[in-house]
C-alpha cells in the first residue's frame, strides 16, 4: 500500500465512524421520544381516571343523601379526613353559615308557602290540596368563594333544605374543568 491509499483508507474509516455515530444518535433520540410519548399517553389516562372517580363518588355521595328519610337524616354524620385543621375550621365556618343561610331561606320558602296557602283557602272554599311550588335551581360556584372540598356537602345541604325530590350535579366548562355544583329540582 503506498501512501494514497492510506490516506484513502483513513477517509474511509473516519466517514464510516462518522455514520456510525450518526446512527447511534438517531437511535437514543428515537428511543427517548418513544419514551417521552409513553408517559405523556399514561398521564393523559391517570388525569381522565381521575376526573371519572371524581363524578362517580359525586354521584355515589349525591344519591346516597337522596336516599335517606327525613327521620335519619340528623342522626348522618358526614366526616372526612383533613391534612390541614385550619382549614377546616375556616370550611366548618363558611358551611355554618352556608346552612344558616339554606335555613333562612327556608324559613321564608315556608312563609311565602304559608301566605300562599292561606290566599288559595280564604279565595277558594274548596277542600283541594295545597301544593307547594318547586324550589329554583340553584348554582353554587368557585368564584363565589366554593372549593372542591365543601361545594357537594353545600350543595347537598341545600337539597335537603327543601322537601322536593333532586339531584346536585357538577358544573364543567368546554374544556373539562369544574365550575361549581348545581342543584336541581325535579
Amino acid at each position: 500500500m503506498n501512501e494514497q491509499d492510506e490516506k484513502i483508507l483513513e477517509l474511509y474509516l473516519k466517514d464510516a465512524r462518522k455514520k456510525k455515530i450518526f446512527l447511534f444518535a438517531f437511535t437514543i433520540i428515537f428511543i427517548i421520544g418513544i419514551i417521552f410519548y409513553s408517559l405523556y399517553a399514561k398521564y393523559r389516562d391517570v388525569s381522565k381516571e381521575i376526573d371519572n372517580t371524581i363524578q362517580e363518588e359525586t354521584k355515589t355521595n349525591i344519591i346516597n343523601e337522596n336516599i335517606t328519610n327525613e327521620e335519619t337524616t340528623p342522626n348522618i354524620e358526614n366526616t372526612t379526613v383533613e391534612e390541614n385543621v385550619e382549614n377546616q375550621n375556616k370550611e366548618d365556618k363558611q358551611t355554618e353559615e352556608i346552612k344558616q343561610e339554606a335555613k333562612e331561606e327556608k324559613e321564608q320558602q315556608e312563609t311565602i308557602d304559608k301566605t300562599k296557602t292561606q290566599v288559595k283557602t280564604s279565595s277558594s272554599n274548596n277542600n283541594e290540596k295545597n301544593t307547594k311550588e318547586k324550589p329554583k335551581n340553584k348554582d353554587f360556584l368557585f368564584t363565589d368563594g366554593y372549593t372542591m372540598d365543601n361545594v357537594t356537602q353545600v350543595a347537598q345541604d341545600y337539597l335537603k333544605s327543601y322537601d322536593f325530590s333532586g339531584e346536585c350535579v357538577p358544573i364543567k366548562d368546554n374544556e373539562g374543568v369544574y365550575l361549581g355544583m348545581r342543584v336541581i329540582f325535579y
